[in-house]
């Protein structure tokens, strides 16, 4: 959904609904609402209650769910598995995101219909992206194709606008709790990378032509290579797992070559947790492995494997300069 920032266009936009909101305070709207209401449905007619009334009982029958916007344009939908991304590799998509945007569809509600744009304020309230609005047009179909739901939608300031298909007319529409609609990646189910810091016992990072480094846990709780001292540089080479979050995911296999670098978390419990780092088209990503031989309890280790076999995982390219740094200028920053 476009965000509230006032540029040029919000002003002009939050004009008009303005100069709307007058119109109809001094009886514009309802005159208007009277006349569409005489002739039955059509542009401007008066709603009221829940936009989707059905959905909560045909969100069952939901197969594909389409998101298109202005700069944007994504798909999610549903396998044997579950739902999936197909554009990041039929990637899985997060349950809470997708229960988080059902509820939101179920619970909205219409607020008041807002009268007819003029001429010179058509082009301005436009919200329709394939009309060139810039607004989010959402639909959900069934296996058959079926339309089960389908509207566009804009904020313009505080207020959220519908318009629904073949009708012109512009709804004002409850406030509720949306995920992210133009951002394909809020709706992936990306590993979270949070291993806290009193779990790790010792790190160690091994990168072709260079001396490896191993980092160790303190007495006092801080990080340290062997035989050096902490340095802020070594603390945030040895909680990489804990700051970790990845940027966005494509197939391993379409990541090939020889890993750059591989950073090897050891926690307490003696599971071990690698990250294999690669450079591809210009981003740089991590395969994760893990190893179970020496843990206490191979579970965690296999609901790592589960979520992370067979992708890789785009990283912050400040991630990558530390994990690439040569192993002298790492310890050279220890006090």
């Amino acid at each position: 959904m476009t965000s509230p920032g006032m540029t040029s266009g919000d002003l002009k936009r939050r004009d008009i609904l303005i100069r709307l909101a007058s119109a109809c305070a001094v009886g514009l709207g309802l005159s208007y609402a009277a006349q569409t209401l005489k002739h039955g449905s059509g542009p401007g007619e008066q709603k009221s209650g829940k936009v989707f009334p059905n959905l909560g009982k045909e969100a069952s029958k939901v197969t594909h769910i389409s998101l298109i916007g202005r700069s944007s344009q994504f798909e999610l939908v549903k396998a044997e598995a579950g739902w999936i991304l197909p554009q990041s590799d039929f990637y899985p998509v997060a349950d809470d995101a997708l229960s988080r945007f059902i509820k939101a569809l179920t619970d909205l509600r219409y607020v008041r219909t807002l009268p007819p744009p003029t001429k010179l304020d058509a082009e301005a309230s436009q919200i329709a992206p394939l009309k060139g609005g810039d607004g989010v047009l959402i639909s959900l179909e069934t296996k058959d194709k079926a339309q089960i739901a389908t509207l566009s939608l804009a904020r313009r300031g505080a207020i959220t606008l519908a318009q629904l298909p073949g009708n012109e007319a512009l709804y004002e529409i409850s406030t509720v709790d949306w995920p992210p609609l133009d951002s394909p990646k809020a709706w992936l189910d990306l590993p979270k990378f949070d291993i806290a810091a009193e779990r790790i016992a010792t790190v160690e990072l091994i990168r072709p032509d260079q001396d490896r480094l191993d980092i160790v846990r303190r007495p006092d709780g801080g990080f340290a290579p062997v035989g050096g001292t902490s340095s802020p540089t070594i603390t945030d080479l040895a909680l990489i797992l804990a700051r970790l979050e990845p940027q966005a995911v494509m197939a391993a296999n379409k990541v090939l070559g020889a890993p750059a670098f591989s950073h090897n978390t050891s926690l307490k419990s003696g599971l071990i947790i690698t990250l294999d780092g690669f450079e591809n088209a210009g981003q740089f990503w991590v395969k994760v492995r893990t190893d179970t031989s020496k843990a206490a309890s191979p579970e965690e280790g296999d609901r790592w494997a589960t979520q992370t076999k067979g992708w890789a995982y785009a990283i912050p390219p400040n991630f990558w300069t530390q994990l690439m740094a040569p192993t002298p200028a790492v310890l050279q920053a220890s006090p």
